[in-house]
């Protein structure tokens, strides 16, 4: 498939079908099925934790009608800017992926949550406790709660595991001198030793440059790494933004051929394939990959890192549009999730990236599912969660896409990495200052 770089949301394309907007909007304008009649609807996705969210979730939710539209991941942030700009009270829930949540929360769209339970004290509990706290900060805002995670994700080494036995590396890296020196051991004419996705904006502003960034200084578990709490860009403070763009180019010879160009089905194939032997990616862009010819041949654990072990944890929410004339049954509906179900439902529908920690707790459910391995990890290796960069901004994806031009220039040669960082810094904030 071929990624139109053009598009800044990048992350779930390759799972997703290739409707436009115009098309999205002229279907649910020709059915508005659940916008009658106190029904409960939701404006949704169509992966994995989405076809569940409004079939086998909706059917187990018994106190009222759940419904919804489904839209490919790249026409779901134009629906939901359209819809909530224009006040529309159509969708009483709307899903979002986390880089997007700010802008529906500081701009009054998403609905208070702890303020409509404080009116009504008879409304249920929001049981956030069966829920990872990571996954739940982008939902909270000033002491306040405006949706639920649905899923976490994370950025996740995999490797293949006999390739590891059969050139003697018995100890999965756990640092980038690390990972060099065995993407160099396992380099082959047949199968390169790593792969790195150098042309997806977020497959390389998140993942390979930022997994390397995010252990370079001291964040706490809002920080993004890039950005101070004031939006003031810090992802080259200490020299780190530079550093990572060398780890970057270290590794690039070690890589498969066009890997420039190569986004997450580019990187996903290759390693599914066999012609590469480690890749770091997000989660939720791996499902699948145990059902080419190297069945049960992956490992699957946290991502290197370099002075502080600290990951970020993305993922998608939930929240209420503050429009909604079903408010309170949008809250009850919510508040029957966090009792847990919901999110059994999500799993049992194939979702891999999960974020109820009784789903994580259960051994046996990790041995079904490996790629969870990455999450339990954490607590072996002494992990903290930090957030994805930038999601504070309601212009997120703008300021993505300047870093990652400016990545790319560096990389290819085009500028130092002194240089890009730079002019990275000059881009970021024009676009934030306007």
């Amino acid at each position: 498939m071929t990624v139109n770089l053009s598009n800044p949301a990048s992350r779930r394309l390759f799972m997703q079908g290739a409707a436009g907007l115009a098309a999205a909007l002229a279907a649910y304008r020709a059915s508005p099925a659940f916008a009658e009649g106190g029904a409960i609807n939701i404006l949704n996705s169509n992966t994995a934790w989405a076809n569940a969210l409004t079939g086998s979730v909706a059917q187990a939710y018994t106190a009222a009608k759940v419904g919804g539209e489904s839209n490919p991941y790249e026409s779901h942030y134009e629906k939901m800017t359209i819809e909530l700009s224009q006040g529309s009270s159509t969708f009483d829930l709307i899903t979002s992926d986390n880089l997007w949540i700010t802008q529906p929360i500081r701009n009054g769209w998403a609905a208070d949550l702890t303020g409509l339970k404080t009116a009504n004290a008879s409304l249920p509990d929001l049981k956030m406790q069966n829920l990872t706290e990571a996954s739940a900060v982008y939902t909270e805002s000033g002491g306040k709660r405006y949706g639920l995670p649905l899923v976490q994700t994370t950025p996740v080494f995999v490797y293949r595991k006999d390739l590891f036995e059969k050139v003697g590396i018995s100890k999965v890296p756990t640092n980038w001198v690390e990972f060099l020196d065995a993407a160099k051991k396992l380099h082959t004419a047949e199968t390169a030793g790593a792969c790195l996705l150098l042309g997806g904006q977020d497959a390389l502003t998140s993942g390979d440059w930022g997994s390397r960034l995010m252990g370079m200084t001291k964040l706490g578990p809002n920080d993004d790494g890039m950005l101070s709490p004031d939006n003031e860009p810090v992802f080259n403070s200490e020299g780190q933004g530079e550093r990572a763009i060398e780890l970057i180019k270290e590794l690039v010879q070690y890589c498969p051929q066009g890997v420039q160009g190569f986004d997450y089905p580019e990187g996903s194939s290759a390693l599914q394939q066999g012609k590469a032997a480690m890749l770091i990616t997000w989660s939720d862009v791996i499902v699948g990959i145990e059902d080419g010819p190297h069945k049960g041949q992956f490992g699957y654990t946290v991502s290197p890192t370099e002075k502080h072990e600290q990951q970020m944890v993305g993922g998608w929410s939930i929240f209420a549009n503050a429009k909604s004339a079903n408010l309170e049954e949008a809250y009850k509906f919510l508040a029957w999730m966090t009792e847990g179900r919901a999110y059994e439902l999500f799993r049992e529908g194939g979702e891999s990236s999960l974020c109820l920690k009784s789903d994580l707790a259960n051994d046996e459910l990790v041995k079904s599912i490996p790629m969870l391995q990455a999450f339990r990890d954490f607590a072996a290796r002494g992990t903290t969660s930090v957030s994805i960069p930038p999601y504070r901004l309601t212009n997120a994806v703008e300021v993505q896409r300047a870093v990652f031009e400016e990545l790319q220039a560096a990389i290819t040669g085009g500028k130092s990495s002194k240089q890009a960082m730079a002019d990275a810094y000059d881009r970021v904030n024009k676009a934030i200052k306007g």
